[in-house]
């Protein structure tokens, strides 16, 4: 079995998974267009597309010399397993190719380029504070201050609600253009689930985000530490509920003794280390499920704390270690386990046992291979939803 994964290595997802299916013995290969300092390029291809108002030759030269590579990579695989909503080709040529020369085909969605406000906020009163805020509300409470979320929107005149508006219209085209390809989808988290329109596609798979715990070697919390380390590393500090986070570190200086690291804008392998070092991992507080840095926290041994949504905890297994903290809890959450050394370590063991079990990339990688097979055979969709 040949699988290609396109093309865009979110969170360093393509990466992992490509090598966790080679070490499971599948022929994998991985193309990503463009790439940033916050993902592991490891064993795959990436290629660059430069600006064609800046440097319309190269940019021309970089797409057709792209153009050719993904058609070849295309015509040497079996599945084609696509990462995210971007097309690179215009007029969706690449989707086209795909689907016209017969490839089992899937898209795999990450969060924001399905997820719908509305639906999002009927049970989560911080997203819709992101995006429905009420003119009456004051400082503190649930809401988001004007500071992080005004850098939120694309266009500085429209309105939270308009930006609302335009990610549900953005979600539903996405889905239906792959749907209109031919493709299958696989969700990496069950909270998603309710996002995806059951007409756009004839199955729907939920797997799992996946690092390789190899990769990571955990440093559990020394219980005796007099001076804790809390590290909250966002990706973008409005939809992680930053605010909420330096209110809560504000409240507990004068009472505790601990140390606070805000770590946003720097690289994957700097963020990782200070993470490592930490004694405590402050996730996010407006999704209301846990991410991907939450994810390799708990691999580093680390305990963390993150807004699950009412709905969710039953969606996740049993044994999931993370504390549940609302954004007017965390105060009390955070000083809990500032004073509990011993927690904080068992918690860290629990984690890192937690990612073992369920998001460690080979062991996910399986259940993947499981939807090719499917996908390439036209089994019967066993599993899927």
């Amino acid at each position: 079995m040949k699988v290609l994964h396109l093309p865009t290595n979110i969170a360093s997802q393509i990466s992992v998974t490509v090598r966790a299916l080679r070490q499971l013995g599948v022929d994998a290969r991985g193309l990503a267009l463009g790439g940033s300092s916050y993902c592991d390029p490891r064993e795959i291809e990436t290629h660059q597309i430069g600006s064609v108002r800046r440097r319309p030759v190269q940019a021309i030269l970089q797409r057709w010399r792209w153009s050719r590579v993904l058609s070849e990579a295309i015509d040497w695989a079996d599945v084609v397993h696509w990462h995210f909503n971007t097309a690179t080709l215009p007029w969706q040529w690449d989707l086209r190719m795909i689907a016209r020369r017969g490839k089992a085909r899937l898209v795999e969605f990450w969060g924001t380029d399905i997820r719908i406000p509305r639906l999002a906020s009927q049970d989560n009163p911080y997203f819709e504070d992101l995006y429905y805020p009420k003119k009456d509300k004051k400082k503190g409470g649930t809401g988001v201050s004007p500071v992080s979320t005004t850098k939120h929107w694309r266009d500085a005149s429209a309105t939270q609600p308009q930006e609302a508006a335009r990610r549900e219209a953005a979600s539903l085209a996405t889905q239906r253009r792959f749907g209109r390809w031919g493709f299958a989808c696989v969700l990496p988290s069950e909270e998603l689930r309710r996002y995806v329109r059951d007409e756009c596609f004839e199955r729907v798979f939920t797997s799992r985000s996946r690092v390789m715990a190899s990769d990571y070697e955990p440093a559990y919390p020394d219980a005796a530490e007099p001076e804790p380390l809390v590290v909250h590393a966002p990706s973008h500090q409005a939809r992680k509920g930053t605010d909420a986070v330096l209110r809560a570190v504000e409240a507990l200086q004068s009472r505790h003794r601990f140390r606070f690291e805000l770590i946003h804008g720097r690289d994957r392998s700097e963020a990782l280390e200070h993470v490592a070092r930490c004694d405590i991992f402050l996730d996010q507080f407006v999704a209301g499920c846990y991410g991907l840095a939450a994810v390799e926290a708990m691999a580093l041994g680390k305990p963390c704390v993150c807004y699950l949504s009412p709905g969710l905890p039953d969606q996740y297994p049993d044994d999931l270690p993370i504390v549940n903290a609302t954004q007017e809890s965390l105060p009390d959450i955070l000083a809990g386990l500032l004073a509990d050394g011993p927690r904080r370590r068992k918690l860290g063991e629990q984690g890192r046992a937690y990612v073992e079990r369920y998001h460690d990339a080979p062991e996910v990688a399986r259940g993947l291979v499981d939807v090719y097979e499917q996908l390439l055979h036209k089994k019967p969709a066993v599993g899927a939803t």
